[in-house]
């Protein structure tokens, strides 16, 4: 099975030991782009690049899982999944996006997102629990 991890490039740690993490439990990861990085200021062609990277990563992943707190472009890439009908894990170490307030998204709650709150290790275990890569 494969994944993809959407994020800010701030939390690049989290994402990198996550998809660690996952690889280790048989997962294929469609696209690391904290390898990649953005430079401070990159062109268009660069951009581009990246882009068509990220939207094919998305597609040919079988589950997108959201890294908390998440940057603008981490929204497209939600939605790019929740449009392709993909299994979605959106994590943050605790309810902070998951209240009826101004911190939470109505794609959160669509019936392919799952919400978890955790740590790390709990993240992957259900993670193989529901999806059984192996």
């Amino acid at each position: 099975m494969k994944f993809y991890i959407a994020s800010r490039l701030k939390n690049h740690a989290q994402v990198t030991a996550l998809a660690s993490r996952l690889k280790q439990s048989g997962w294929e990861h469609t696209y690391d782009w904290t390898a990649h990085g953005i430079r401070k200021e990159p062109d268009t062609d660069t951009l581009r690049l990246i882009g068509q990277k990220e939207y094919d990563a998305v597609r040919n992943a079988d589950i997108i899982v959201v890294l908390t707190p998440q940057g603008g472009g981490t929204h497209v890439e939600l939605g790019m999944a929740i449009a392709l009908n993909k299994i979605v894990y959106i994590y943050h170490e605790n309810d902070m996006y998951f209240q009826c307030d101004e911190n939470t998204s109505v794609f959160y709650w669509l019936p392919n997102v799952t919400r978890f709150v955790g740590n790390i290790d709990e993240l992957v275990q259900k993670i193989n629990s529901d999806n059984c890569p192996l």
